[in-house]
């Protein structure tokens, strides 16, 4: 091979990676942010690598977890780990804590293990306790939102960073400048806020114990999304393969004109698509359908009935006449013909606008917005609503949703890639 020609596909080649690169970047950094802690965005250095990898964010859309809220005056709780949080860090190993002139605290992972109250209300994902006598759960983790009057505290080993304290430091040794550790200490600290990990609290006379589920909302917009775009495929498909065969095969006046000009018409009509939303909500309104999402596959598939009818009737006008010609010989009507000759021979068209069918079905925002509720909405409304609050949103969480939602449609055009590519140009091939 001559060396101007190595050099020139050398080039080409280096050129391709370099777009290639451009183009999956986007995606590599939004699984790079998905698979960092929540709360980090971009640093002003680019890690390719994060330093820090957790399946949190997935987890908690997924699955989610259940959040306890406590208000009660007292407490006491067993923990692994507590801190107090100030000028200086006081952290408690192996702790047994009573807490007065208690407020609230949260619990993250919380299981309610016993409990007596007279009030208990208890709904899906959610169980709240109004006045109760005992109450004993179970946390990976415990936040005091407000300031605490008095912890009596006895620990197996306490850390202090930091001298600036009311704690008497002289039963302390000094393990490194500024930080003093000692074991198997008691003491009460006054005024402070804490958290803790790992423990098991115990509240009596308590004002309200609330445990709820917290995240994994995810599967339930996927799940509407699902339905959305599976039932547009289905009525797609019902629509458009009797409209396709007839426009290819059947003679009547007008037929070579009806559908283009219907197709040219829907492409370009622009402003009218605005009148034809306004129109439609409101006869939807009229029939009390609005929060139905039943009937959205049905406009999605209407709505796409040109583009997907003229698709698949250029593959059908690829597929020789003489195929029917044997059927209808053979004592097949049109239906049995495009049973079992046309479908199996225009397979690469269907699969084709069946894709096509699917993305309207699981990307379309406007009308899924416009006429459902909150508990029918799809996916890509929630990712929609997600960033309404800019200010607020979890953009890790948000990455993580977004490469969520884009998974279905990647693993559709794997699976039919071979049917697609060939259903795409196979109605440009004539005998």
């Amino acid at each position: 091979m001559k060396p101007s020609k190595i050099v020139k596909i050398t080039f080409i080649s280096f050129i391709a990676i370099i777009i290639v690169f451009a183009v999956l970047f986007p995606v590599y950094y939004m699984f790079q942010l998905s698979i960092k802690p929540s709360g980090t965005l971009a640093t002003t250095e680019l890690e390719l690598i994060p330093a820090e990898v957790t399946a949190e964010n997935y987890k908690e859309l997924l699955i989610g977890h259940r959040e306890g809220k406590v208000r009660a005056e007292e407490f006491t709780l067993l923990a692994d780990e507590v801190t107090i949080d100030g000028e200086t860090k006081i952290t408690f190993f192996g702790a047994t804590v009573l807490a007065k002139n208690s407020k609230e605290f949260n619990l993250m992972n919380a299981e309610l293990l016993e409990y007596r109250a007279e009030d208990v209300r208890e709904e899906e994902d959610r169980i709240l306790l109004v006045g109760g006598d005992y109450a004993k759960l179970k946390a990976s983790e415990l936040k005091a939102k407000r300031v605490i009057g008095a912890l009596s505290i006895e620990a197996k080993k306490v850390i202090v960073e930091g001298s600036n304290c009311d704690i008497d430091l002289s039963l302390f040794r000094e393990t490194a400048e500024g930080n003093f550790e000692s074991e198997n200490v008691s003491m009460v600290i006054k005024n402070v806020k804490m958290s803790a990990q790992n423990v098991v609290v115990e509240v009596e006379n308590f004002h309200s114990v609330l445990v709820s589920k917290v995240g994994g909302e995810l599967l339930g917009y996927m799940k509407n999304s699902f339905i959305l775009a599976i039932l547009t495929v289905i009525f797609t498909l019902i629509f458009v393969i009797p409209a396709a065969y007839a426009f290819s095969r059947l003679k009547f006046f007008g037929g070579g004109h009806i559908l283009y000009f219907y197709l040219m018409f829907t492409q370009v009509s622009g402003g009218l698509g605005i009148a034809g939303l306004v129109a439609l909500y409101g006869m939807l309104v009229k029939l009390n359908l609005t929060d139905n999402i039943y009937i959205l596959p049905l406009i999605y598939a209407g709505a796409s009935v040109p583009f997907n009818t003229w698709l698949l009737k250029t593959n059908i006008d690829s597929i020789s006449p003489d195929f029917d010609e044997a059927a209808f010989v053979d004592g097949a009507g049109y239906l049995q013909t495009i049973r079992y000759v046309i479908l199996p021979m225009a397979m690469p068209g269907i699969a084709t606008i069946s894709i096509f069918a699917f993305i309207a079905g699981w990307t379309e925002l406007i009308l899924a917005n416009l006429m459902l509720s909150e508990a029918n909405q799809p996916l890509s409304v929630w990712l929609y609503v997600m960033l309404q609050n800019m200010r607020a949103v979890s953009w890790n969480e948000f990455a993580t949703a977004s490469l969520i939602f884009a998974v279905p449609v990647f693993l559709m055009f794997m699976i039919a890639q071979k049917y697609i590519r060939s259903g795409l140009t196979l109605g440009g091939l004539k005998e």
